[in-house]
C-alpha cells in the first residue's frame, strides 16, 4: 500500500475494527500524522515568536497586535485539538487492526496505558511482521 494510499485507507474505514492492516498501511498514516501535526507546531512557534516580537513593540503602538497573535495562536491550537480528537478513533481502530494482523487480539492496545513500558511493547507489536491468521491455513 503507497503512502497517499494508506492515508486514504484510514479515514475510509474509520470505525472498522475488524479485519487487518499492514505494517506499511499502518506506519504511513504514523508518518501522515507526524507530519500535520509537526505543521500545527510550526505554525504555532511562529505565532509565538511573532507574538513575543510585537509584544515589545504593542507597548508604544496599543495591545492590538498582541491580541490579534494571541488569538492566532489559540485558533491554532483549537484546530489542532480538533484534528487529534477527529483522528483517536480511526488511530485506535488501525491500531486495532494492526493488532489482528500479527495474529493478537485487540485488547492488547490496553497495554499502551500502562506509563512507557506499553508504549515500548505497542511500538514492538506495531513492527511485527504480518503473520497468517488460523483461519487463512484451512482454505478449502
Amino acid at each position: 500500500m503507497g503512502f497517499l494510499e494508506a492515508y486514504k485507507s484510514f479515514w475510509k474505514n474509520y470505525v472498522n475494527f475488524s479485519g487487518r492492516s499492514s505494517r506499511s498501511a499502518y506506519w504511513y498514516v504514523v508518518l501522515w500524522n507526524a507530519i500535520i501535526i509537526s505543521i500545527f507546531y510550526v505554525l504555532i512557534l511562529v505565532f509565538t515568536v511573532f507574538t513575543a516580537a510585537t509584544s515589545s513593540v504593542s507597548d508604544a503602538t496599543g495591545d492590538f497586535a498582541f491580541i490579534m497573535t494571541s488569538g492566532s495562536t489559540l485558533l491554532i491550537l483549537l484546530l489542532l485539538f480538533l484534528y487529534e480528537l477527529a483522528t483517536f478513533i480511526p488511530l485506535l481502530a488501525l491500531t486495532i487492526r494492526r493488532l489482528h494482523d500479527s495474529n493478537k487480539s485487540g485488547w492488547f492496545v490496553l497495554l499502551s496505558l500502562i506509563p512507557f513500558v506499553g508504549s515500548i511493547i505497542m511500538i514492538i507489536f506495531m513492527c511485527m511482521p504480518s503473520e497468517p491468521s488460523f483461519s487463512d491455513d484451512f482454505n478449502f
